[in-house]
C-alpha cells in the first residue's frame, strides 16, 4: 500500500492503493477463508530452500519472529515436517499497512532413503531454521585401495 506523507507529516493513503488493498482482503476471505493483512488464523507459508553435498543434505527455512518453544521438527516414516507458530504481537495496534502474516504454519517434504534420521541437527540462528540430515555411512561412496 502506497502511503504518501503531507507536510505536516500526517500520513494519507492513496485512494487507489486503498482500493487495491481491500480488494485484496475480499478476494482472501473469499478463495480461502482468510485475509492478507495478516491476522489470518489459516496461517502463513515459510519459505524453504534445500540443497545437498558430499555427505549431507541442508534444510534452511525462514521463520523470522519465531521462537524456539514455537518450533516443531519431527521425522517420521521418511517424512521431514516442521511446523511452528508467530504470534500475533500482544496489545491493540491500528494499522496503517502491516504485510506480516501470523499464526501457524505446517511444512513436510519426503527424505531421500539414505538419510539417517538418528543424527538430523536443528539450529536456529538469526530467524533461520537450519537442519543438517547426514547420509547412512553405508550411503557413502566406499573407497576402494588398489594393491
Amino acid at each position: 500500500m502506497l502511503v504518501r506523507t503531507r507536510r505536516i507529516g500526517l500520513p494519507t493513503v492513496d485512494p487507489i492503493s486503498a482500493v487495491h488493498h481491500d480488494m485484496e482482503q475480499l478476494f482472501g476471505r473469499l478463495v480461502n477463508g482468510s485475509s492478507t493483512n495478516g491476522s489470518s488464523s489459516q496461517g502463513w507459508h515459510a519459505p524453504v530452500t534445500a540443497w545437498n553435498d558430499a555427505d549431507k543434505v541442508h534444510v534452511e527455512m525462514e521463520v523470522p519472529g519465531v521462537k524456539r518453544e514455537d518450533l516443531e521438527v519431527t521425522v517420521h516414516n521418511g517424512v521431514l515436517r516442521i511446523v511452528g507458530q508467530r504470534k500475533v504481537p500482544e496489545g491493540e495496534r491500528n494499522y496503517w499497512t502491516n504485510e506480516r502474516q501470523f499464526g501457524q504454519f505446517d511444512r513436510s517434504m519426503t527424505l531421500p532413503e539414505d538419510i539417517d534420521a538418528d543424527s538430523i541437527e536443528a539450529e536456529l540462528t538469526d530467524g533461520v531454521l537450519h537442519l543438517t540430515l547426514n547420509r547412512k555411512p553405508e550411503a557413502q561412496p566406499k573407497r576402494i585401495t588398489v594393491k
